[in-house]
């Protein structure tokens, strides 16, 4: 009579060689990769999804490897095969390989240590046993889809052998249900989802609710008082906009010199039908508010949402005692990264018809009568923004000024001055000619004895900056070169792995205190003093700005 133990590891043992032994190794592999640290920290049930996801890919292209190796090996050296899939081979590596995971699980855990700690935050409870409950979890959902697709083709291609033959069919079959799971995917899970969250957004951009701030009582807002733009088509973003607008008098209050009322203008998508249409409602609510007489004009490019980040142009309205106009076109109404998938064009097409416009419009001003002109972005606006001038020198030469914050990886100037920037500066820095016109900052002190002309603030540890496709197959210049402070020195490269735990980290990137991850919280602030300092603004006054900042979203 066997004990249980023995009817156990019997049942084990009879698992494991029904499994592919290439397989089971980079299965091991990939678990361990997934618990190494990442730029931010993560849950342990965000961590236990990443282990699952990343053990089944590793299994699947373990198995494709071990199946490709055998059929060239017994083609060239047939006894090799013999050997490797002998009993005791079968059992003894993937064995090893599990042995050495659990032995170097908790080593693993406590790397991801260091990230909590440089966060301040409490590193969760319990993630020795909830992650592999969870990954186990993951990995039998996802065995399970594998099983019924498999079961889907083996029915297809026993139908289709009589009248193909046993290797067409099952090539077939293969290509018939990979289509088929693409098609569906696409037609009932994305595009579904995609409508769905068009639709709900789009309604509520369009429809007031109680929650909703009351139309300006200012003539120097939009939908104020003789203004001819509806209050229900600028959208939820929009409408928040121009209800913070701060006043003179709170101006005053902080700064004690004489302010007078900031103009703040947006168009939103319900506003007009085409970019052309929207572009030409701005000019005429800058025509109706004398927009063209202030002394610095703000193109604030949005998110997918519509949003103004304030922290990116409050800073300017105080600097300039209201003497100012912050203008925005809204060209979504998506959150950014499914306005990237659904209408990345848009972005940049509403950036530069904005600026074109604007610009032409200020260059027919005389010289001394002409306001300053920047602009601005975050995310996906940053990357619209920066969308909308041909190259760098055009950038510097166009606009007065430009500020970008937390670019994604996939913005074509970002990449230009990664390629050209100075032999011996890092990817996570990149320094252009003397790094004096265009600065790239990683925090406030990088703008220190400097006063450029176009600034990047990107957070070393922000993952929107720096994920991108190539992270699964290529290792980038900033994991290779001499490591930011705030990335961890456990940090490294693995094929796929890599991809989604960066991936993974955009899911917390604004859950931490400002400069960390995707949150830049006052760093504007900071920003615009350098590039633009204000005149008698002392080191009192800005942190007092800066309260008042603080917070706003």
């Amino acid at each position: 009579m066997r004990s249980t133990a023995e009817r156990a590891g019997r049942a084990l043992a009879a698992w494991t060689l029904r499994r592919s032994p290439a397989g089971l190794l980079l299965a091991a592999a990939f678990f361990w990769f997934s618990l190494q640290p990442s730029l931010l920290p993560r849950t342990w049930v965000l961590q236990g999804v990443l282990s699952g996801v990343l053990t089944a890919i590793g299994y699947g292209l373990g198995a494709l490897l071990g199946l490709v190796g055998r059929t060239i090996l017994a083609r060239v050296r047939p006894g090799a095969v013999v050997v490797l899939r002998s009993r005791r081979m079968r059992l003894w590596l993937p064995g090893l390989a599990a042995v050495l995971v659990v032995l170097t699980y908790g080593r693993s855990v406590e790397r991801q240590l260091w990230t909590y700690a440089r966060l301040g935050v409490d590193a969760p409870a319990g993630p020795l046993l909830g992650v592999p409950l969870v990954a186990a979890v993951v990995l039998l959902v996802i065995v399970g889809v594998a099983l019924a697709l498999r079961w889907v083709r083996d029915v297809l291609a026993r139908r289709g052998r009589t009248l193909l033959g046993p290797v067409v069919a099952s090539v077939l079959a293969t290509v018939v249900t990979v289509v088929a799971v693409v098609a569906a995917l696409n037609a009932w899970a994305y595009q579904r989802t995609l409508d769905g969250l068009n639709s709900s957004m789009s309604l509520s951009d369009t429809v007031l609710t109680p929650f909703d701030p009351e139309p300006p009582e200012s003539p120097y807002a939009t939908s104020g008082p003789g203004s001819d733009v509806a209050w229900d088509g600028l959208g939820d973003q929009g409408r928040t906009f121009l209800g913070r607008r701060p006043t003179a008098a709170r101006i005053t209050e902080l700064t004690g010199e004489d302010a007078v009322e900031p103009i703040r203008l947006y168009v939103g998508r319900g506003s007009a039908e085409t970019v052309d249409e929207r572009v030409a409602v701005l000019l005429d609510e800058m025509d109706r508010t004398d927009a063209w007489a202030r002394r610095i004009v703000v193109v604030n490019v949005p998110t997918g949402t519509g949003w103004m980040n304030e922290q990116l142009f409050v800073p300017l309205e105080y600097f300039h005692d209201g003497d100012s106009a912050v203008v925005g076109i809204q060209y979504s109404h998506l959150p950014s990264p499914v306005a990237f998938l659904m209408e990345q064009d848009a972005a940049i097409v509403t950036a530069r018809a904005t600026l074109d416009a604007v610009r032409d419009r200020l260059d027919a001003l005389p010289g001394t009568d002409r306001p300053l002109l920047v602009v601005t972005g975050e995310s996906l606006g940053a990357y619209g923004g920066q969308g909308a001038f041909a190259d760098l020198d055009a950038m510097t030469t166009q606009v007065d000024r430009a500020l970008w914050v937390g670019t994604p990886s996939f913005t074509a100037l970002r990449r230009t001055a990664e390629r050209e920037r100075v032999r011996g500066s890092r990817q996570v820095a990149p320094v252009l000619g003397d790094g004096g016109t265009i600065r790239f900052a990683n925090r406030v002190s990088d703008l220190d004895g400097v006063s450029p002309r176009v600034t990047y603030l990107q957070n070393a540890d922000d993952p929107i900056v720096w994920w991108e496709p190539s992270l699964a197959w290529h290792e980038p210049d900033w994991m290779d070169e001499r490591r930011d402070p705030a990335v961890s020195p456990y940090l490294r490269w693995w094929p796929t792995g890599t991809f989604f735990a960066v991936a993974l980290d955009m899911a917390v990137g604004n859950d931490f205190d400002e400069g960390n991850g995707h949150l830049y919280g006052t760093q504007p602030l900071d920003a615009w003093r350098a590039m633009l300092p204000p005149d008698g603004w002392d080191d009192a006054q800005v942190e007092a700005l800066r309260e008042t900042l603080r917070g706003v979203r």
